[in-house]
């Protein structure tokens, strides 16, 4: 059953970047299209069509995808094949460059989707135990460290940092936002709390021991979750992709996005790495799912619905968000925004 009232935040419309330079007029080339342009997948072959008014071939075609060149072809037809065996699902952009005898030559530019590979394993899970959560607690993000739970809470004027002992369950620290900021995901790493927030393109880095402020760092999407691989920050701004960062200057190294079979899965929120993969919230939903960090590909579909019972419905509840993972005990724990319990669960598998 589900007691959510409706969701505090709208998902974010992410328009993707192009790096594709501009597309000339064209004098040759008419035409390029993609012949099978529905339902293609990583590793799936795809079909190249070109009309020229030139009454040769060109005598090559170079082909880039996202700025990286990827081949080159000597055409004896109009018609010619990609393998897009090392293409990451995802929205890319072909750029195909025609050579005919210096210098005439002509671009064109074209956009394809490639969906996931793979169809996602489904699970269902198993409440090891429950306790109980702060229900004030607007949860955006949640980690285990040391010993302690942190959390990071949202609303503008009640945005917070939480330190809580997990052995009593009190909050021995917290720290109070700025009232005009949105708090979001948080990542400990190297002896520091990251903490993003909403919509103000600022994130906060504290000392771990006395939550003393360091420093704050920019970013231009939305911020909404965050975790770490021990090397990277990863981020999510509730669209398909996910932003790996450098921690030193917070600079974009690359990013993937996040497919299945389907297509892209969006309103990615909450993140936790977890073994050798990312879990994350589906934002406004009961699903989690997990995915390879390399690829973006979706491996985990997670049914966390039915958590709460009636009884839990008393005051005001919101949607499902909050991973954390004690790798020590081996404890997954889950919560939700205004939730009143915290939720130590075992994946089951379908």
């Amino acid at each position: 059953m589900s007691c959510s009232s409706a969701p505090q935040k709208t998902e974010k419309v992410t328009t993707q970047n192009s790096n594709t330079p501009a597309q000339p007029e064209s004098n040759y080339v008419t035409d390029l299209r993609i012949t099978n342009n529905q339902g293609i997948k990583t590793g799936d072959v795809i079909q190249l069509a070109f009309i020229t008014t030139k009454a040769s071939f060109p005598d090559s075609i170079k082909l880039a995808m996202d700025g990286i060149p990827q081949l080159t072809l000597k055409p004896t037809q109009n018609t010619f094949d990609w393998e897009t065996k090392k293409v990451n699902p995802g929205l890319h952009n072909i750029l195909a460059t025609f050579y005919w005898e210096y210098p005439v030559q002509e671009s064109k530019s074209l956009q394809v989707v490639l969906n996931s590979d793979i169809i996602p394993e489904k699970y269902t899970y198993k409440v090891i135990k429950s306790w109980t959560h702060n229900s004030k607690a607007y949860t955006q993000g949640l980690e285990f460290s040391n010993g302690f739970l942190y959390e990071g809470t949202g609303q503008y004027g009640e945005s917070m940092l939480y330190k809580i002992d997990v052995t009593t369950n009190e909050i021995v620290q917290s720290l109070n936002l700025p009232g005009d900021v949105f708090g979001e995901g948080i990542s400990i790493f190297n002896d520091k709390i990251y903490q993003l927030t909403w919509r103000s393109n600022v994130g906060y880095v504290y000392d771990k021991d006395d939550f003393k402020k360091l420093f704050e760092f920019n970013y231009p999407t939305e911020g909404w979750g965050l975790t770490n691989n021990g090397k990277e920050l990863i981020m999510s701004d509730g669209s398909e992709n996910i932003y790996f960062l450098d921690p030193e200057f917070f600079q974009e190294t690359r990013r993937i996005q996040v497919y299945d079979s389907n297509g892209p899965q969006k309103s990615l929120n909450e993140l936790e790495w977890i073994g050798n993969e990312i879990f994350a919230n589906v934002y406004g939903s009961d699903r989690m799912i997990a995915f390879d960090p390399k690829t973006g590909k979706i491996t985990k579909d997670i049914d966390l619905s039915g958590l709460l019972n009636p009884k839990d419905c008393k005051g005001p509840i919101d949607v499902l968000n909050g991973i954390a993972y004690n790798a020590p005990a081996q404890q997954l724990v889950v919560t939700g925004k205004w939730w009143p319990k915290f939720f130590q669960i075992a994946l089951i598998k379908r």
